[in-house]
């Protein structure tokens, strides 16, 4: 498809870079807001951790798409100008392409994971009723998180045929990546013991997500070392990790906010029997298919393949993976439902059904046209849950009581 396709395929290639360009004035917006139109007694270091998640995701979003346009743009001037970029027979190397495209595609995984993991730290002290543990540690360990994922890019080319000297740091930096999200798992344990928790479904979906992101987390140094990878390179273990991280950074984290932010989007509850029903019908199925894949994968079961051999054995696995997706999918069926109709019939939410301390919940739901006639007012901590007299924002008296 370099050199040759019809005239569609350039025009995917010129989307791909407008799109690029909205990701980074997207992103130029929000980096913005963040640094310089924070509320007043809002440091940085009195945030959100969701927003520290969300500040991280947008330097990425605006310092490493510019490669994966600049390689579509080579692309299309190989193919309509002749400019032999990737082409050997001109002097060009494929492996360019390579480098270019895994250069944006490796931290645009954090794109995905970054908020996901701040909604996890965001929700665990709401539902222990105690502080975050190791606030500032978390808020650092998401930038940390952001910078390794610039370092990291050609553990996905071990098997390309690259220089082979680069192999060895690319792995010592891809292990480094281990070390701040660990801080993230250390503190989200700490939160959790000695909690007086509670397991209303957005609690459910962030363990849930503690328990799936562990997998993907600890499937990931295989793929990280050398000699492992050589193996596992293009096999369903990689699936299978790839699934553990996204579901666990990203889709069960997503649940847990929507069902947490359910009430002040819509002024109403959801039914909390069939959010239980949701998680607990996604969970186990998950587990069953992200470790199933791992399973056939070392077995010897490749990817982007349409059948397999059946002397591999792996005819049990693949079904089991098979039974589990659909299951998953009839919980967010499941889900889709219970919201919609929720939205429409759900019983009218309380003002702050959570106890949460976050601003957004001092104001009614949903929210008004004008959220807050005057500006708020930090004067604390975010996450101190559990400590008397402690306060996180003052909300102006003339601002709109709950119902109004």
């Amino acid at each position: 498809l370099s050199a040759q396709a019809p005239l569609g395929m350039q025009m995917y290639f010129a989307s791909v870079f407008f799109f690029g360009i909205s990701s980074i004035t997207g992103a130029v917006n929000i980096l913005t807001t963040i640094l310089v139109m924070r509320a007043p007694g809002m440091t940085l270091f009195r945030m959100p951790i969701l927003s520290w998640g969300i500040l991280a995701t947008n330097v990425i979003t605006l310092t490493a798409t510019q490669l994966i346009a600049l390689s579509f743009i080579m692309v299309m001037f190989q193919r309509l100008l002749g400019m032999g970029f990737f082409d050997p027979a001109q002097g060009g190397n494929p492996i360019l392409f390579q480098h270019l495209f895994w250069f944006y595609s490796h931290p645009a995984v954090y794109v995905f994971v970054l908020p996901g993991l701040g909604v996890i730290s965001e929700l665990l002290p709401v539902f222990a009723r105690k502080p975050l543990f190791g606030y500032k540690w978390v808020a650092l360990s998401s930038m940390g998180i952001a910078l390794a994922g610039f370092l990291v890019w050609a553990h996905h080319m071990f098997t390309s045929g690259m220089e082979g000297f680069l192999r060895i740091p690319f792995m010592f930096s891809t292990l480094l990546v281990a070390i701040p999200t660990g801080v993230k798992f250390f503190s989200w344990v700490g939160t959790i013991w000695g909690g007086k928790l509670t397991f209303p479904t957005p609690m459910l979906f962030v363990l849930g997500a503690l328990s799936v992101f562990l997998i993907g987390g600890l499937s990931g140094p295989p793929n990280g070392i050398v000699t492992t990878n050589l193996f596992l390179h293009d096999t369903y273990w990689i699936v299978g990790h790839f699934h553990a991280t996204m579901f666990g950074g990203f889709v069960f984290p997503f649940f847990a906010g929507l069902y947490y932010w359910f009430p002040k989007v819509t002024g109403r509850m959801y039914n909390e029997r069939l959010g239980k029903l949701h998680f607990w019908l996604m969970t186990p199925a998950f587990w069953v298919q992200s470790l199933g894949q791992m399973q056939v994968g070392l077995l010897g079961m490749r990817r982007r393949i349409v059948d397999y051999d059946p002397a591999l054995g792996i005819d049990g696995g693949q079904l089991a993976i098979t039974i589990a997706a659909f299951v998953i999918g009839l919980s967010v069926v499941i889900a889709i439902a219970n919201l919609a109709w929720s939205a429409w019939r759900g019983v009218v939410a309380e003002r702050n059904p959570w106890r949460s301390r976050s601003p957004e919940w001092q104001i009614p739901s949903p929210v008004p046209e004008l959220n807050y006639p005057q500006s708020i007012r930090v004067v604390g901590d975010p996450y101190d849950y559990g400590l008397p007299g402690s306060s996180y924002v003052q909300v102006p008296a003339s601002a709109p009581a709950a119902g109004e």
